[in-house]
């Protein structure tokens, strides 16, 4: 009988302590709640990459002290908590050697659990949130791993190997097949801003001069036609892909209308890709006064709780729950 693995990677901002050791463990928690009754039962693991971000945040902070303007600055213990881990995480993984070192801790980490599936047998549901969806995507698919001469290039290409549809030529057919995708509070719309103006300007482009393009980019549009070709080719079924959207999240943004879009008009066509968008509210008086006033401050203020209300929500979970136990 074949095991269903799920991967779950947080985005920015993301931090656990004793108290608090798990990211994902409400919607873990939620799902077994929910599969109680299926067989056999989820293998789910969390995936972390703040721990590398820790480290240059804490260098940045030291040589922030020695400055006498900090020490007047306003807002310190905001600029600490929220400011510099959300705008800091994003932007340090797009550097070259600290995005490596990303790619090398989820390999790691990765590895230990794609070891143990049976790849011609088990399947693999992915689960990520916010910049997370950014990492994953530019992982799996980004043209920029594909240089032999950058650091991280070999951990990209091991994990890659490890999937289903990706890898070399003759690595595609090896591996576990990825049969859904979750994204939550995705700002890949914004990441994927770099490709409008290709598309733009020559819409019907093959894809043989697509990939001359982008290779050595953070572009990941050739990949995932590749990831999405080889699927459909061997299942003849388009790959799931749920995009959960908090009215209130100022990161989320729809991608039903924006995926599509950016891939090829072949593979565009709802034939090897079955994407849709569900909206999703939170609870609470807080939550209840926001969306009174949706265009106020008060909504603006609920958004940093409405972009971390996927991994507690029944609605989430009900879904992915659905997603997973559908597929074949």
């Amino acid at each position: 009988m074949a095991t269903d693995f799920v991967l779950f990677i947080h985005g920015v901002n993301t931090r656990l302590s004793p108290k608090n050791p798990s990211f994902a463990q409400g919607l873990m928690q939620l799902l077994t709640q929910f599969d109680s009754a299926a067989a056999p039962p989820l293998v789910m693991k969390e995936l972390d990459w703040f721990k590398v971000m820790q480290e240059a945040e804490a260098l940045l902070l030291d040589w922030l002290d020695e400055s006498d303007h900090w020490h007047r600055s306003w807002f310190q213990d905001f600029r600490k908590r929220q400011v510099i881990p959300f705008t800091g995480d994003a932007a340090l993984y797009i550097s070259r050697y600290i995005g490596s070192e990303v790619v090398t801790l989820l390999r790691e980490q990765a590895e230990e659990i794609l070891r143990t599936c049976d790849p011609a047998r088990d399947r693999l549901h992915l689960v990520a949130h916010s910049w997370g969806t950014v990492i994953l995507f530019d992982i799996l698919f980004a043209g920029r791993w594909d240089n032999t001469d950058i650091p991280g290039h070999a951990d990209a290409q091991f994990i890659r190997r490890a999937i289903f549809g990706l890898g070399l030529e003759s690595e595609k057919r090896q591996g576990i097949r990825i049969a859904s995708i979750h994204t939550m509070g995705s700002p890949i719309a914004l990441a994927n801003l770099i490709n409008l103006k290709r598309i733009k300007i020559d819409p019907g482009q093959e894809l043989t001069e697509r990939k001359i393009q982008t290779v050595f980019t953070h572009d990941i549009t050739f990949g995932l036609e590749q990831l999405l070709t080889e699927l459909y080719n061997t299942r003849q079924q388009p790959l799931l892909w749920r995009n959960f959207a908090h009215v209130g999240d100022p990161i989320a943004y729809p991608l039903a209308t924006i995926i599509p879009k950016l891939i090829n008009p072949e593979a565009s066509d709802g034939k090897y890709l079955d994407i849709r968008d569900i909206s999703t509210r939170g609870s609470g008086w807080l939550e209840m006064l926001a969306s009174l006033f949706r265009r106020s401050f008060l909504a603006l203020i609920n958004g940093g709780s409405a972009h971390g209300s996927y991994w507690k929500s029944k609605q989430v979970a009900q879904v992915i729950i659905q997603s997973i136990r559908g597929s074949v």
